[in-house]
């Protein structure tokens, strides 16, 4: 592993070990909130009826579908009947926001090129944007890559390791946190603007909140740090 390590620092050229930019407590900050995340996907599983597309449907025919009747329908967290705010469970084997074709194997490998794409890049520029800011959004990244590579099933809710959809089984990342939107339905036409009329923001779950707020801060502490840099140059 070391010699590999060695191999890549040789490659691009980096200037710091790789436990330098990604440290022990970074790595064990990284594991406790992957788990965290998959832990409350799994109850999710358990615990909840799944909410299935058309196309996720024809994949279960001639299945015995119990996961979509013997759990708990939602759980209201705020407002009347959860109207503001709601668990339940849903899956997505598309792209962000549930768009794009139904591809779940693709979504795989682009979720892991992605990762490596972005350990590389952080190991290269370690000094961009915030430590912290880095941790969340791999620890997001890495959560969604681990719950794609298992299938759930529908009849008992069991979690299988597969690379490729499964008859009986359901692809794609576990979501359960649906939130009330906009829903102004006069933007439903301005293509750009079109996601003001959704009744309800995407079901999400916590490893997408992590990638989100990642973003979030890493946008700010690099907008901080140019700043800085501007105000040093004067």
């Amino acid at each position: 592993m070391l010699e590999i390590f060695s191999f890549i620092k040789k490659t691009l050229n980096v200037e710091k070990k790789f436990l330098e930019v990604f440290p022990i407590w970074w790595i064990l900050s990284v594991m406790i909130l992957v788990s965290i995340d998959l832990l409350t996907k799994k109850w999710a599983t358990d615990s909840l009826n799944f909410y299935l597309s058309y196309s996720q449907l024809e994949n279960i025919k001639n299945s015995r579908f119990n996961a979509l009747i013997d759990g708990i329908p939602y759980i209201p967290i705020l407002g009347e009947e959860g109207k503001w705010i709601k668990l339940r469970l849903v899956f997505n084997d598309r792209f962000i926001f549930g768009i794009g074709p139904s591809l779940p194997t693709l979504g795989i490998l682009l979720t892991f090129f992605a990762i490596i794409f972005l350990l590389l890049y952080r190991w290269k520029h370690f000094d961009f944007g915030n430590s912290f800011t880095w941790l969340l959004i791999f620890s997001g990244a890495i959560g969604n890559f681990i719950d794609k590579l298992f299938v759930k099933s529908v009849e008992n809710r069991e979690w299988v390791f597969s690379l490729t959809p499964k008859q009986g089984y359901i692809s794609g990342v576990v979501d359960f946190v649906e939130c009330i939107w906009f829903g102004w339905n006069s933007f439903s036409n301005i293509p750009i603007l079109s996601f003001l009329s959704w009744e309800t923001w995407p079901t999400f779950n916590l490893a997408d909140s992590l990638i989100v707020t990642g973003i979030f801060l890493l946008i700010i502490s690099v907008s901080i740090e140019e700043i800085q840099k501007k105000k040093h140059q004067l």
